[in-house]
């Protein structure tokens, strides 16, 4: 199995676009050695070929230009991510699939309960 960490950052990634704490500050003004994140999502693989992402971030479309396994292979409009598992209905977790809609169909599971979320009022 092959494991893509794509983000690892909260909400709004590292350093926070609105956040002045020492560390994001400190970062932006490169007195932190600490590389910047984007926000949490991760891709799997059984074979290097095809690709679940476990969550969609606001920020796929930079993960997946940061990774080249994740780039089209065939086609004009192709991708080798073929699923998306969202573990929760937390906008940061799935804004992202907005971006995925320009691409061919990709699966999406989820429990009843995040579908539940994310269908109703």
């Amino acid at each position: 199995m092959k494991i893509l960490v794509l983000g690892s950052g909260a909400g709004g990634g590292f350093p926070q676009w609105n956040c002045n704490c020492r560390l994001c500050a400190g970062q932006r003004q490169g007195e932190l050695h600490a590389p910047a994140r984007t926000q949490s999502s991760i891709a799997v693989s059984a074979d290097g070929e095809s690709w679940v992402l476990l969550n969609a971030s606001p920020d796929i479309g930079q993960q997946i230009r940061n990774h080249s396994q994740l780039h089209p292979r065939q086609g004009l409009r192709d991708t080798p991510i073929k699923a998306v598992v969202l573990m929760d209905a937390q906008i940061d977790h799935v804004t992202g699939l907005l971006g995925l809609r320009e691409g061919p169909c990709i699966d999406l599971y989820a429990t009843p309960c995040v579908f539940e979320d994310l269908t109703t009022g």
